[in-house]
């Protein structure tokens, strides 16, 4: 039986390199690839002036604590830093997008006063603990109910268009 996520099974084969827009399989098999991700589907896989990029910076510098910081971190920082509204002056640089929505939630709390938290149905946020209550996919399913405040409103389904029951009552269960 493969493995799953989620509601899905894994790929039955092994990737094992990937190039452009393309994966290739264990076997030789050549995908082309819809759904890796971020970075993936907007430069592509193995971009040759990224491979080169990370090489260059990786024999000079591979991974610090994150209590240092080098050039290829500061300068970006000042730069995107210098183009804030006031009164905003700092710039957070987190390593994930779990990370990043941990952090704007945390700050729309504080900003606000406020606890509520309004995500979409069949959204994905992350695994960590605010990006994982605004989830309301696979990834929250079977941890017991969101923390409080999280509220979520469902979206269009286009399979299953309608949230009325037969009797043409109101069922909103129909788009979870």
């Amino acid at each position: 039986m493969p493995a799953r996520t989620g509601h899905a099974a894994f790929s039955p084969e092994l990737i094992v390199r990937a190039s452009g827009t393309s994966v290739f399989t264990e076997s030789g098999r050549e995908l082309l690839d819809f759904i890796s991700g971020q970075m993936s589907a907007i430069l592509g896989h193995c971009h040759p002036e990224i491979v080169a990029t990370v090489g260059e910076q990786i024999a000079l510098l591979d991974h610090l604590h994150s209590g240092m910081l080098s050039p290829p971190v500061v300068e970006p920082a000042e730069r995107l830093a210098a183009t804030l509204p006031e009164p905003l002056e700092k710039v957070l640089l987190p390593t994930t997008g779990a990370e990043s929505n941990e952090a704007a939630v945390r700050r729309a709390k504080l900003v606000t006063g406020r606890h509520e938290i309004v995500s979409f149905g069949r959204s994905w946020h992350g695994m960590t603990q605010a990006a994982a209550n605004a989830t309301c996919s696979a990834g929250r399913k079977g941890y017991g109910p969101a923390a409080p405040g999280n509220l979520a409103l469902p979206v269009p389904d286009r399979f299953i268009p309608a949230i009325t029951d037969a009797s043409g009552e109101l069922d909103w269960r129909r788009q979870w």
